[in-house]
C-alpha cells in the first residue's frame, strides 16, 4: 500500500496530492502548522499542539476552531491507517486559495493537510555527546509565537550553522537569547535552569512546557527570565527542546565550551524524566 496523506478531508496517495497554485499558503505563506509525536501508537501532548495551533490561527486572523478539531481527529485516523507506532504527524492549514491579491477574501475554504512519517528519538550518541551551535541575529517578525509556514529566517539560520560546521543556530535579539532555529533553549547558570519568557518573540514550545513541568516535579530551581547572550559562555549547562528532537544537550556555542563540554547533571535528569513520561503513555 502506498503512503497516504490527508488533503482537505480525503485520504489519497502521497503521489497524487496537490494544491492550487493560487493557494495563499504558497503565495503569501499564509499558513500554520504543527507536528506532534507518537510513541508506541500513543499521541504525545496532542491537546497542547492543537491549542497552540488555535493561537497561531488567531495571530493570522483566521477563525479555524472547528477546522482544527476536525483536522486533529482525521490526523489520528491517518495515523491508524499508516500502521506506524513511532511517528511524527504533520498538520497544516492555509487560508485557502483565491486569485492573487494582498487583501484576503472573506469566507475562503481553508486548505488542510496531514502527513504521517516514521520517527525515532535522537540517537544515544547525540544525547551523550551533545551538539554544537552558533549565535545569529534574530531578524524574524514580532509574532514568533505563531507557528507559521514562513520559516525563511529559520532556514537561513540553520544554513549558517551548517556552513560553520555546527548543528544549530541560536537567535539573539537586542543582546538576549531567544531560542534556536527549530527549538527552544534552556541554560543552567549558577545552578538555576533558565529559559526565555513566553513572549511574542519565541515559540511557546510544547516540549518546553513539558520540561518546565518536569523541572518543577523534580524540585529543580527553574525560572523563565531574560538570558543575556553574554552569559552563555559561562553557563554550566545548555540544551534545546523540540517535539522531534526532545532534549538535546548543547556543548559548544560560538566555539566556546559550555560547562565541561559534556551533558550536565540537570540535562541528564530531565532527559531521563522525559523518557519516563513517554514510556508511561
Amino acid at each position: 500500500m502506498s503512503k497516504e496523506v490527508l488533503l482537505n478531508g480525503h485520504f489519497i496517495p502521497y503521489e497524487e496530492a496537490s494544491v492550487s497554485i493560487d493557494d495563499r499558503g504558497f503565495q503569501f505563506a499564509e499558513g500554520i502548522y504543527e507536528v506532534f509525536r507518537v510513541y508506541n501508537g500513543h499521541p504525545f501532548q496532542l491537546e497542547r499542539h492543537v491549542r497552540r495551533m488555535r493561537a497561531s490561527a488567531g495571530a493570522l486572523g483566521l477563525e479555524l476552531d472547528d477546522v482544527l478539531a476536525k483536522l486533529a481527529e482525521q490526523s489520528l485516523q491517518l495515523l491508524g491507517r499508516s500502521g506506524l507506532k513511532e511517528a511524527a504527524v504533520y498538520m497544516q492549514v492555509t487560508s485557502g486559495h483565491s486569485p492573487r491579491a494582498h487583501l484576503r477574501p472573506v469566507a475562503l475554504e481553508p486548505t488542510t493537510l496531514a502527513i504521517v512519517n516514521p520517527a525515532s528519538p535522537p540517537s544515544a550518541k547525540v544525547t551523550e555527546k551533545g551538539i554544537t551551535a552558533i549565535t545569529v541575529s534574530d531578524e524574524r517578525w514580532a509574532k514568533c509565537y505563531a507557528k507559521t509556514t514562513m520559516l525563511l529566517p529559520n532556514a537561513a539560520a540553520k544554513r549558517r550553522a551548517h556552513a560553520a560546521g555546527c548543528d544549530e543556530a541560536l537567535f539573539v535579539r537586542d543582546g538576549f537569547l531567544m531560542e534556536a532555529s527549530a527549538s527552544n533553549a534552556f541554560v543552567v547558570i549558577d545552578g538555576v535552569l533558565t529559559t526565555a519568557p513566553a513572549s511574542n518573540y519565541i515559540l511557546h514550545g510544547v516540549t518546553r512546557a513539558v520540561v518546565l513541568d518536569l523541572a518543577r516535579e523534580l524540585s529543580l530551581s527553574c525560572v523563565e527570565a531574560p538570558i543575556p547572550a553574554e552569559k552563555i559562555p559561562s553557563a554550566e549547562e545548555m540544551f534545546t527542546t523540540g517535539t522531534t528532537t526532545e532534549i538535546l544537550p548543547v556543548v559548544v556555542v560560538d566555539g566556546k565550551t559550555i560547562g565541561t563540554g559534556t551533558p550536565g547533571p540537570i540535562t541528564r535528569r530531565l532527559l531521563e524524566a522525559y523518557r519516563s513520561k513517554v514510556a508511561a503513555l
